[in-house]
Formats: C-alpha cells, sequence, structure tokens
C-alpha cells in the first residue's frame, strides 16, 4: 500500500499566520467563521481475476484478488477569517482502509493498508484586482485495469499569485497588464503491474514556476510565458532534468482599415540531464487584404535545435496568394524555400504551389465541388553524411491500442533499431521497451510504431516523444513533380466523390535514385446519410488504390454508425468499421475490424452505460489478434445514498497466447 498520510505543511502554516499576524484586524478565535459542513462514507467491494494462456502451456498463470475498502471523508466550505473578501478556503480530510486477498496458483497473500488525502484550497483578497490563492492535496488510489493494476499517490501544493488589468497601477500611470505567477510542487509514487509480469515504478517529485502575463492594446495582443520544471526520479536518478521554457506571442492589426494583421510567435526551450536538449523557434506572419477577394501572406520561421549530436538551424519563407475571381471559384498560389543547416552539412528545398477550386449550387439542395491542383519542388542535399537524426517527434498514443493501431512516423527511411519512444504524460520523460511497450512494423518508405495494450507504461491517449535516425542520399539534387484533382457531389443525404494524386521524382545530378519515390493514388467514396422517426444513421464505402515504387495496395473500406432513441432517456448505438487490404509490394494481406455497440439510459435516479465491442486484426505475416471488451455501469442516486457498480472484461487472443480479465466493483456513498 502507499505511503503514510501528511497534513499539508502550507495549509498549516497558512492559516497559523493569519491567526498571529499583528497586522490583521482581530486576535481572536472569533475571527475564524467556519462555513459548511458536509462529508461523505464510502463503502467498496471489488473483485477481478486475471488469466494467461500460452500455445504449449509453459506460460499459463492465474490470478484473482478481492478488495474490500472504507474510506470517510469531511469537508468544510467556504470558511473565512474575518472577512470572506480578506480570506476565504476550503479543507476536505479523507482517510480510508483497505483490506486485500490475493492468489496466484498456491500462493495466497493479504495486505492490509490505508489510503489517505486532503484537499485545501485558499483564496486571499479575491475580489480585489491583485489576489492569490493557496492550494494542497493528496490522493490515493489503487485503479484495476485490464490487464494490470495501478497504485498511485499523488501530492500537489503550490501557490498562485495574480494580477488583473484594473489594479491600481492604471491609476498611478503605469501600463496596465494582467499576470500571475504559479509556484508549485508535485510529488507522484505509481506503481503498475500487469497480468503478463511486467511491472512500472514511479517515483518523481516536480518543481515548478511559472510566470504568465497579458497586455492588451486596442487593436493588438501581448502575451508572455515563462515556466521553469525540475524533475527529481528518485528512482532511475539519471532521469533527472530541467527544462525551462519561454514564449513571447505579439499580434496586431492595422492599416487604414485594420486590413493587415501581424502575429509574432518567439519561443525557447532547453532541457538538460541524459537527453540534453534546446530550441529555438522565431515565427512572423504578416495578411495583408487588398481587397474583399485577394489577400497575400508573408510568413518567415526560423528553428535552431541543439542536441547531443550537434546543432541544426532552418529557415523558411512562404509567400501566398488568395483570390476570387467568383463567388464560386478560388485560386491559391504559393512559393516557398527552406535552408536546413545541419551538423553534417545543407539541405535547399524549393517549391510552388497553385491550386483552384470550384463550388456551385445545383437543384434540390446539391452542392458540386471540384479541385484540382499542382507542385514542383526541388531538394539539393549536400551532405557528408547519410543519415540524419530527429530528436523529441511529437506523437500520440491511439485511444483504443492493439490490433494493429499505431502512428506513422514523419520521415522515410527510418532506421528501425534507431527509435526510441518516451511517454512524456504530466510532464515526465517515462522510458519504453520495444517489444514490450511496442512494436514496429515497416510499411514501404515509412515505419509504423505500434503501442502494444499490455505496456505497463503506454495508456490510451498518452503524448509520446519519438527520436530516431532516417536514411537519405548525401550528395542529391532532385525534383518533385505533382498534380491533383477531385470532384464531389453532396446532396445531404448522399455523397460522392473521386480524387487522385500524383507525384513524380526525377535526379537533377548525382547517381544514387534509390531513395526516390513515384506514387500515384485514387480514391472514390460513397456516403449515406439519414434519419427516420427515432434512428440516425451514416453509411460509407471508400476505395483506395495506391502505387508507388516500394509499396502498393488496394484498399476496401466499409463503415456504419447507427443511433436508435426509443426515448429522450434511451439511447442505442452501433459502429462498425472494415478495412481490407490487399498488398502487392510487399505482397500481404491485412483485414481490421471493429465492432461496438453502446447503451445510454437515464431513468430518474438510475443510470446506466453499457459497452460492448470487438476489433481484430489479420495480417498474413503476422499472428491474428482478437480483442474483445465489455462494460457496465449502474449508477443510482436514492436522497444522500449512492450506489454504484462496474462490470469489466477483455480477452485478447494472438498467436495462441490468450489474455482475458475481468473485475467487478461495488461502491456505496453515504452523503452528509
Amino acid at each position: 500500500m502507499m505511503g503514510p498520510w501528511r497534513l499539508p505543511g502550507i495549509a498549516m502554516l497558512t492559516v497559523l499566520a493569519l491567526l498571529a499576524s499583528r497586522s490583521t484586524v482581530a486576535q481572536s478565535w472569533e475571527d475564524f467563521h467556519l462555513g459548511a459542513w458536509e462529508g461523505a462514507l464510502q463503502l467498496g467491494y471489488g473483485v477481478d481475476r486475471e488469466r494467461l494462456r500460452s500455445p504449449d502451456s509453459t506460460a499459463n498463470t492465474e490470478f484473482s484478488r478481492r478488495r474490500a475498502d472504507e474510506q470517510l471523508t469531511v469537508r468544510n466550505r467556504g470558511f473565512f477569517f474575518v472577512d470572506p473578501r480578506l480570506f476565504t478556503g476550503d479543507l476536505g480530510l479523507t482517510f480510508g482502509l483497505v483490506q486485500e486477498r490475493a492468489r496466484s496458483g498456491d500462493t495466497h497473500q493479504s495486505r492490509n493498508g490505508t489510503l489517505a488525502g486532503y484537499a485545501f484550497d485558499a483564496t486571499l483578497f479575491g475580489e480585489l484586482p491583485y489576489n492569490g490563492r493557496l492550494y494542497a492535496n493528496r490522493n490515493q488510489t489503487i485503479v484495476t485495469q485490464p490487464f494490470g493494476r495501478t497504485e498511485i499517490a499523488f501530492d500537489n501544493r503550490g501557490a498562485t499569485v495574480r494580477l488583473r488589468e484594473d489594479s491600481p497601477l492604471r491609476d498611478l500611470g503605469f501600463p496596465y497588464f494582467s499576470a500571475s505567477l504559479r509556484a508549485e510542487q508535485q510529488d507522484t509514487r505509481e506503481k503498475t503491474t500487469s497480468v503478463l509480469g511486467q511491472s512500472f515504478r514511479r517515483d518523481e517529485q516536480q518543481n515548478t514556476l511559472a510566470l504568465d502575463g497579458h497586455k492588451g492594446f486596442e487593436t493588438a495582443d501581448l502575451d508572455l510565458r515563462y515556466e521553469f520544471n525540475g524533475l527529481h526520479d528518485r528512482e532511475f536518478a539519471r532521469s533527472d532534468f530541467q527544462s525551462q521554457t519561454a514564449r513571447l506571442d505579439y499580434s496586431a492589426d492595422f492599416g487604414p482599415a485594420l486590413n493587415r494583421r501581424s502575429d509574432s510567435h518567439l519561443s525557447y526551450y532547453t532541457r538538460n540531464g541524459v537527453s540534453p536538449f534546446s530550441l529555438l523557434t522565431a515565427d512572423e506572419h504578416l495578411r495583408i487584404d487588398h481587397l474583399d477577394n485577394l489577400s497575400t501572406g508573408y510568413r518567415y520561421l526560423l528553428a535552431r535545435s541543439d542536441t547531443q549530436t550537434g546543432t541544426s538551424t532552418s529557415h523558411s519563407g512562404n509567400f501566398d496568394v488568395r483570390y476570387e475571381p467568383f463567388r464560386n471559384l478560388d485560386t491559391d498560389a504559393h512559393l516557398s524555400a527552406l535552408r536546413q543547416e545541419l551538423p553534417t552539412g545543407k539541405r535547399d528545398t524549393y517549391a510552388s504551389q497553385l491550386a483552384i477550386q470550384y463550388r456551385h449550387g445545383l437543384p434540390w439542395n446539391g452542392t458540386l465541388a471540384a479541385r484540382v491542383g499542382g507542385r514542383y519542388q526541388i531538394d539539393d542535399n549536400r551532405l557528408t553524411a547519410s543519415r540524419i537524426g530527429v530528436t523529441d517527434e511529437a506523437q500520440a498514443a491511439p485511444q483504443f491500442l492493439g490490433a494493429g493501431a499505431g502512428f506513422p512516423l514523419d520521415q522515410p527511411f527510418v532506421v528501425a533499431s534507431s527509435i526510441v519512444v518516451v511517454d512524456t504524460r504530466g510532464g515526465t520523460r517515462l522510458p519504453t521497451t520495444f517489444g514490450l511497450d511496442y512494436e514496429i512494423v515497416a510499411e514501404g518508405n515509412l515505419t509504423r510504431v505500434l503501442p502494444l495494450p499490455t505496456s505497463a507504461v503506454i495508456q490510451p491517449g498518452d503524448p509520446l516523444a519519438v527520436s530516431y535516425t532516417y536514411e537519405l542520399d548525401p550528395s542529391l539534387r532532385y525534383s518533385t513533380t505533382s498534380g491533383s484533382a477531385s470532384i464531389s457531389l453532396d446532396y445531404g443525404w448522399i455523397a460522392v466523390s473521386y480524387a487522385h494524386e500524383q507525384s513524380n521524382q526525377a535526379l537533377i545530378s548525382g547517381q544514387d535514385s534509390r531513395f526516390l519515390d513515384d506514387v500515384r493514388r485514387d480514391s472514390a467514396e460513397v456516403d449515406l446519410r439519414g434519419s427516420w422517426n427515432a434512428l440516425d444513421g451514416q453509411a460509407g464505402a471508400d476505395y483506395v488504390r495506391y502505387d508507388s515504387t516500394r509499396l502498393a495496395y488496394d484498399q476496401q473500406r466499409y463503415s456504419g454508425r447507427f443511433t436508435y432513441r426509443p426515448a429522450r432517456s434511451v439511447t442505442l448505438a452501433f459502429n462498425a468499421d472494415r478495412t481490407l487490404t490487399r498488398f502487392t509490394l510487399p505482397l500481404h494481406r491485412t483485414d481490421a475490424l471493429s465492432t461496438q455497440l453502446t447503451l445510454d439510459s437515464y431513468q430518474g435516479a438510475w443510470t446506466t452505460t453499457a459497452l460492448v465491442g470487438r476489433r481484430t486484426y489479420k495480417d498474413s505475416l503476422q499472428p491474428t489478434e482478437t480483442i474483445n471488451e465489455a462494460r457496465v455501469r449502474t449508477r443510482l442516486a436514492y436522497g444522500k445514498l449512492d450506489f454504484a457498480s462496474t462490470l469489466t472484461a477483455s480477452e485478447r487472443t494472438r498467436g495462441g497466447f490468450q489474455t482475458f480479465n475481468w473485475a467487478v466493483d461495488l461502491v456505496a456513498v453515504r452523503r452528509f
């Protein structure tokens, strides 16, 4: 269980300082006024079971657990000292007892412990333009999840000082602005275990100091932000780091009719520790509306990064023209140039682009839309090495893990062995392991990262930072000519569309053409929508033919979303999606199927939500993976009594391995 409960020192010191201060209006307990009392008594009971089966039965495991807990919460809301305009706050205390019985095979284990917490929040001079806030809270929880269990204790304490624009500084002749200063300390202790025997421990302390400022003008805004973050990892000291972030944003509307807008962004980020990194960016954008149907844009972007492998700098310039000669016709033209100064040399890119879009209304509320475009680009590599490093590329884990769900990396020709994935939830940098937390799949020139549902680190939707190295020809000058055309017809209840994209790359100078790629992509889509009394539905089908130098496939996708509302308080929804892909280069087939049925019911004090889902991913080159999930949550509110129950079950099979998990949680709460 988690460590013992501690009363927050910051809250105690604040109250004692107010009571003992000679500058306060009064000196007796009569000046301290309690707010409204409230509380709750909670009883909970939970059962969960986990089972793993391997093809040869050598790795079979079974685990079951029963947990009973009692929790008492007492809270006083709105207490104040002397006057609510001087000092007001809330204070809540929580204390819980947990008893747990676990069985793994023939081994039995019993654990008893306490879960305790507090929540303190106070406001000083709340109605004045200058005010402050003090807060401290602690929360301990035990969460049972499919394929895993997490024990977590979170402590957070800090103070915020705010200054509003209507402060007395205006009367003294100072420029008026708003600002806030926040100092915060967070302690996180987490232990996660999975049914596969993986474990993850986290014991960190973060110290944060943040300053935000805003100055508003009649036609402009200025924003300033600075944040310092220091992280100390008690489990792995080598993961300690300190980071600083500074950002300045300025936007202004100007010109004779305020027809010009300028946006300036300047930011700097630096981090030390095991993976030191710094990034400076300057972004300047100007938009001019010459006429109602004519505008131009100008943009310059500077980015400079420093890593252990050296310093990289890029300069980017863009110019665009938007012209609408007729109400239904739009034209866009772009010119751009990019120079990258890398530790191993330079890369230049020049591009021009033109696009024309046409829209027209049709009888019976129809709309016709068409678009054609073309682009010409020249890339020039003058490098001394054939590999370039990427640091902390921002990605995110899918909302549902497993069954082929993943994300592609931005650059082609990635060296798979160089990939490093870090989970950055909560501002930390949690390392992950290939094969345990994620897998890698090559798709032509691109590389996909697939987070695993059994990972003890990566959770659905987590922000990720991916570092890797990719290859290219160091001495090569080539052109890319691309064009696209699309047409769509939409009548509300039915929509059809077709699109064609094509690009061809050719050597201008150099000998090695193995990194060049010619691409042709054709797609067609049909979408049906409709409503019939209590039923809403949408069904679609699309077909894609993709052909490139290293990747070719035909893909069919069918999807449907249907909602049925027999009553205002009852909603039944069904979603289904199937994607069939036949790869001819490299030769293999995939079949991804996802179905989900949900029920939401609100019958007075009784609330029920239920979900049943199945996801299957078949690949002729990999073992078939199937995930079945079910969840039912109910809640009944009767006066000051609340009853809640949760039933979850999930099953995952892959390559003969089967992991099964189910859990039942019952909670009763009496509020007073």
